[in-house]
């Protein structure tokens, strides 16, 4: 018996005693290599992200992280056009974090009314790589409405630093995001310039506008507004570049912009000096003065149509309806329609006529 339990249990007798510890490899034989530790707070990136991209950079990489700590969803029980029915919409207060070499580098934090929708484009952050310079981008879209999605985008700096890539115009304008169709479509010219248009159900046109990304800015190269939605990269012609040049003008004297519709005027108002010699300032408080206190009739334009035509200097004639505040036609006696001449000063297509003078 005494055998038979020795056998069974080989240290029953004295106690079981622990298994030897493994002996350590000698000074000569290889070891797998030490594993780098990833901070808890990288890991909680990595595992609980709504999307992560990889920025790379000639000499690294820089992960980017869309995260939100109080992330929600909810199940859309009815379809519109920003959603379908049946997705996961998905809210929080969203950043974006930039992680190099296992340690977060930058938090960037998003507009609170940030949300994202499963099967759109606005459903999380996508790379988008910019054909000019080269350069991986962070894209965010979100739900515009019916016609359009807004795009926004953002780097990284050398030192992996997050900022956001204003758009700026040739008017002084500057924006952080841009419209673009309800499929996200971002459009490239021969140029490498990023172009973004979107349909406007008001005047039936849709509007585009074109930029070069110069590794900090957008900066934009064309505007133009065309009736082609299949195609409207083919819509950029004189006449809509020119077309754009006026609606701008008379749409920045409607809302007393007056800097911005400065840029875009060349022709002579308050005295006979043209006011091509004049600095933006002159010409915006002559522009101001024009609309406020001298009787010009500074209204929403709304009807734009080229004659047929062009002088020899190349300058167009366009034909264009205004709306009053209470949508209604501006007519002066009959006359409800009022000519305007654009002209290419340089490589530039600037208005030479103001806007009506008189009363309705």
């Amino acid at each position: 018996m005494l055998l038979l339990l020795v056998f069974w249990h080989p240290g029953g007798l004295t106690g079981q005693q622990p298994s030897p510890p493994p002996v350590p490899p000698s000074q000569g034989t290889d070891s797998p290599k030490a594993q780098t530790a990833v901070p808890v707070e990288v890991l909680n990136l990595q595992q609980h992200n709504h999307s992560s991209l990889r920025l790379e950079r000639p000499n690294h990489s820089v992960d980017v992280y869309l995260f939100a700590q109080d992330e929600k969803a909810i199940v859309l029980d009815a379809p519109f056009c920003g959603g379908d029915q049946g997705a996961a919409q998905f809210s929080g207060q969203y950043q974006l974090v930039s992680v190099e070499t296992h340690a977060v580098a930058s938090r960037l934090d998003l507009d609170p009314d940030v949300n994202f929708v499963q099967k759109k484009p606005h459903d999380g952050a996508r790379l988008y790589h910019d054909p000019k310079s080269g350069q991986d981008l962070v894209a965010l879209f979100q739900y515009g409405n019916c016609n359009s999605e807004t795009a926004q985008f953002f780097s990284v700096d050398p030192s992996a630093q997050l900022f956001a890539i204003p758009f700026l115009d040739k008017d002084g304008h500057t924006g952080k995001e841009m419209l673009t169709g309800p499929d996200g479509a971002i459009l490239h010219l021969a140029d490498g310039s990023a172009a973004f248009c979107s349909y406007s159900n008001d005047t039936g046109y849709n509007f585009c506008q074109a930029y070069l990304f110069d590794g900090a800015n957008f900066l934009e190269t064309a505007k133009w507004m065309t009736h082609d939605l299949t195609a409207p990269a083919q819509g950029l012609t004189p006449a809509s570049q020119a077309k754009r040049a006026l609606y701008e003008f008379l749409s920045d004297l409607s809302v007393k912009n007056y800097r911005a519709a400065a840029y875009y005027f060349a022709g002579k108002v308050g005295s006979p000096e043209a006011l091509s010699t004049a600095t933006t300032g002159q010409k915006a408080e002559a522009l101001q003065a024009y609309c406020t206190t001298e009787g010009g009739q500074c209204l929403t334009p709304v009807q734009l149509e080229i004659k047929p035509g062009a002088d020899a200097q190349g300058t167009m004639l366009f034909q264009v309806s205004l709306q009053t505040a209470e949508f209604k036609t501006f007519k002066i006696g009959n006359q409800s329609s009022f000519e305007f001449h654009v002209a290419k000063i340089g490589d530039e297509f600037k208005v030479l006529d103001l806007p009506p003078l008189g009363k309705p």
